[in-house]
């Protein structure tokens, strides 16, 4: 009899954290019929602080057939490390990566990686699925959609994207079917996938498209589910936007009130403030939210306008207000290093920001995320970024390579001076 394909897969997570997206896969990939009996898989949910050549020991240990890794632009750097190092101890092994910073830029990964055998490209439940059954079968892989890989002749093909997953909940959950098991602060639910925004610099909208959306039951089983599970008081959603419609706020409000209730409580949710009154506010409070996430991002005209991100600065201010005083705590984010912001529309922003004392002001710098608007447009907007990840920016049009460093010292200067007030 065949042994089992042997498939370990392997994310580097901040500190504390699972991998949503491999549980996914896995999950998904575990409820193949066609791939029952014929594929064994083991997770390694690592973080970002390990040293890679440790990772490749861990991965070898297992003496995987297919190594699946997620990239992003924060771990990056680390999994092209591993996968050589991989690779050059146990050549046999097929390495495919999938996430935001290989599937815009797949055809570049492999001409500049000859260690990776394969990129999934966007969603990747169906078409990862789909790629252990070609190995299985001793397919040719560069033909599964979705897939971008090397052809017998050696030349780097991209097969048709995949078609979006219309129902989601046709995608097994991680938790519910225990492919992952909830930790306290670090699990995660998903409810629907897609960005109602399509801010320039985030890939976000650019990933999912339109938005779809997991039922209310399958919903409300994973809030339950995580939940009641002993030891576990605190969870989130990775919703780009917690209050997507008001009636969906309702909904979750109603669900998770009875734990709220028992003291459960979502650690930051990112909300679109500006539609925040005192009646959300008070859903938040029901659901349990200590803490909200939130823009502006920018007070600069130009670049609010360039990055299509809205601004109102009435309503921004009256819904932290209006979160202040049902006790929830506001992180306010600002990037440096935008298109057409100067260093005083930084700074602009940051005033704005403490004026309101929403609790916490968070001050980062533009990343340069492939397959993103900014990204595309680089060289036309005068924007000067680092070509390997996390792909920070350089310069711009309106900000030297000096001045955003000192901004940058600056804005962490007056953000303890601000953590510090008594």
């Amino acid at each position: 009899m065949t042994q089992p394909l042997k498939v370990a897969l392997v994310a580097l997570n901040s500190p504390g954290y699972q991998s949503l997206a491999l549980g996914y896969l896995r999950a998904y990939a575990q409820a193949d019929d066609r791939l029952k009996g014929r594929v064994g898989f083991q997770t390694l949910d690592l973080t970002t602080d390990v040293d890679p050549w440790w990772v490749a020991y861990r991965v070898l240990a297992l003496e995987p057939d297919v190594l699946g890794v997620a990239v992003t632009c924060w771990n990056a750097r680390a999994v092209f490390d591993l996968c050589r190092v991989v690779k050059a101890a146990l050549p046999s092994v097929r390495i495919v990566l999938g996430g935001p910073e290989v599937g815009p830029v797949a055809e570049r990964v492999l001409d500049h990686h000859e260690e990776v055998d394969a990129v999934v490209r966007g969603e990747g439940e169906v078409t990862f699925a789909e790629l252990l059954r070609a190995f299985v079968g001793n397919r040719d892989i560069w033909r599964v959609e979705g897939v971008t890989a090397r052809s017998a002749d050696g030349r780097i093909i991209s097969a048709p994207d995949r078609a979006l997953i219309a129902d989601l909940d046709s995608l097994p959950s991680p938790y519910l079917t225990g492919v992952m098991k909830p930790v306290e602060g670090g699990a995660y639910i998903e409810s629907y996938r897609g960005c109602p925004h399509r801010c320039s610099y985030c890939f976000e909208g650019k990933g999912y498209g339109r938005i779809r959306s997991f039922s209310e039951a399958r919903i409300a089983a994973e809030i339950t589910l995580l939940a009641e599970t002993h030891g576990v008081s605190s969870f989130s959603f990775i919703d780009p936007v917690f209050n997507l419609t008001d009636e969906r706020l309702a909904f979750l409000s109603a669900t998770l009130a009875p734990y709220a209730e028992r003291g459960v409580r979502l650690h930051t949710v990112e909300v679109d403030i500006e539609r925040i009154d005192e009646a959300a506010a008070e859903l938040l409070v029901r659901a349990g939210v200590a803490s909200v996430e939130t823009g502006p991002q920018s007070v600069g005209v130009a670049a609010l306008a360039e990055c299509h991100r809205r601004f109102d600065a009435d309503r921004f201010s009256a819904g932290v207000r209006s979160l202040k005083r049902a006790g929830i705590s506001v992180e306010c984010d600002l990037i440096v290093g935008l298109p057409h912001d100067t260093v005083d529309d930084f700074f602009a922003g940051m005033e704005f920001c403490f004026a309101l004392d929403p609790g916490k002001v968070q001050t980062s710098t533009l990343h340069m995320l492939p397959g993103t608007d900014l990204w595309a447009r680089a060289e036309e907007l005068g924007l000067v970024y680092d070509s390997e990840p996390p792909h920070e920016i350089i310069a711009t049009a309106t900000i030297s390579y000096a001045d955003l460093r000192r901004a940058e010292v600056r804005a962490t200067w007056l953000q303890r001076v601000y953590e510090a007030r008594i």
